[in-house]
């Protein structure tokens, strides 16, 4: 039985990771160059990140509203076609907004041609942009401007009509704060995981909403999990705080479910030392993800099902 211990990627911070798995490769991306532009990682194995393939795909401009702050990429294959989704500012955080990249070929470390704003008419503060694809094939824009909000897409880089808030900060655990929105689709059910807290703090921590069905821009197909379904946790083994901002993933058989997080050792340096991080998660009787909690740094894991060494 193949282990491998956290973080996956050692050799630099790597926040708000994204990880996609197509046709025997898994694709990384996260906040790694935020003065810089984008990277996408190349590699036959989840738990080889480190040693995966790297390629800077989008360089920022050295001014204008694409060129600083560049955060939480995420990388989708829609409709045959990669997209390559991020957020970008001109150096002011209020001034933050979506934009995305599509792949000029099948290859996602290939060129890119901007596509501009992902939500032209909202003009005001927002992170944290990511797709949802219903189980009919419709597209949403999720994202947060400190709410969680959705809004219909047209097609893969532009979205088409009024967004509704979702999900609030009103629970106590979430301290005021909720972003980085993502989609879970599991036998036809659909879940949004998202983050909340600060991610420059401790309390950093994963919320659940569950569609109870109809219209996914009804607020009320949407129920909040009364507690966090991913929290930071100390004991013997170690501690591991700062935990959220995820994506999801499978195994190379595809017979597991992983999640792929941010977090940190310790409770210092404010957004630094956020690393990427995996492990398995499984399903409850009542068909909602169960998480677990986050395995400290240097704890052995069981490697992906079908993973080779």
């Amino acid at each position: 039985m193949r282990t491998f211990t956290n973080p996956i990627v050692t050799s630099r911070d790597a926040a708000d990771p994204w990880v996609v798995f197509k046709d025997g490769w898994y694709y990384l991306t996260a906040t790694l160059d935020p003065e810089g532009g984008l990277w996408v990682w190349k590699s036959r194995t989840l738990t080889g990140m480190e040693k995966a393939a790297r390629v800077k795909v989008w360089t920022a401009p050295k001014e204008g509203p694409q060129s600083r702050q560049i955060w939480a990429p995420e990388l989708h294959f829609l409709r045959g076609k990669w997209y390559l989704y991020y957020t970008a500012s001109d150096g002011t955080d209020r001034n933050h907004r979506h934009y995305v990249l599509e792949a000029a070929t099948r290859d996602p470390q290939g060129a890119y041609v901007d596509r501009g704003r992902v939500h032209p008419d909202l003009d005001s503060y927002a992170i944290d942009g990511s797709v949802l694809q219903a189980p009919n094939g419709r597209l949403f824009w999720l994202y947060t401007t400190g709410s969680l909000e959705i809004a219909p897409m047209r097609d893969p880089t532009r979205v088409s009509g009024p967004r509704v808030a979702i999900a609030r900060a009103d629970r106590d655990w979430e301290a005021g704060w909720v972003e980085a929105p993502q989609a879970l689709v599991h036998k036809g059910r659909v879940f949004v995981v998202y983050s909340a807290g600060h991610s420059a703090k401790p309390h950093y921590v994963l919320g659940l909403l569950t569609h109870t069905g109809g219209d996914f821009l009804d607020p009320k197909s949407w129920v909040k999990h009364p507690r966090p379904v991913f929290e930071p946790y100390t004991g013997p083994e170690g501690a591991v705080h700062t935990t959220g901002h995820c994506s999801f993933t499978t195994s190379p058989d595809g017979r597991e479910d992983w999640i792929v997080y941010h977090a940190k050792d310790t409770t210092t340096g404010g957004f630094g030392g956020r690393t990427a991080r995996a492990q398995r998660f499984t399903w409850g009787a009542n068909g909602v993800p169960v998480f677990g909690r986050p395995v400290p740094s240097g704890v052995p894991i069981t490697a992906p099902s079908g993973e080779a060494g």
